[in-house]
């Protein structure tokens, strides 16, 4: 079975997966990279509810955020050539 990845994706007030489309944090409590969707963050959190997607590139829904700026949010993913929206 090949393996599920997925575009981060930064929006003005949060992130989230590009395959389920449901709330992930960036960064882990320590601060290291989140490299998979594992847990759904937000209001209602829901531990073990991601897709388990592997994120292989970061993008934006955001109008005017610069390739630039996703580059310093993540600097171990490349930023995806067309935008999410």
């Amino acid at each position: 079975m090949p393996e599920l990845t997925a575009t981060l994706i930064v929006s003005t007030t949060h992130s989230y997966c590009g395959h389920c489309h449901k709330n992930t944090l960036l960064r882990d409590g320590q601060g290291a990279p989140i490299t998979h969707h594992v847990d759904v963050c937000g209001y209602s959190p829901k531990p073990g509810g991601g897709c388990g997607a592997r994120f292989v590139d970061i993008s934006t829904d955001c109008f005017g955020a610069t390739p630039e700026r996703l580059r310093e949010i993540r600097p171990d993913l490349p930023v995806r050539a067309e935008p999410a929206v």
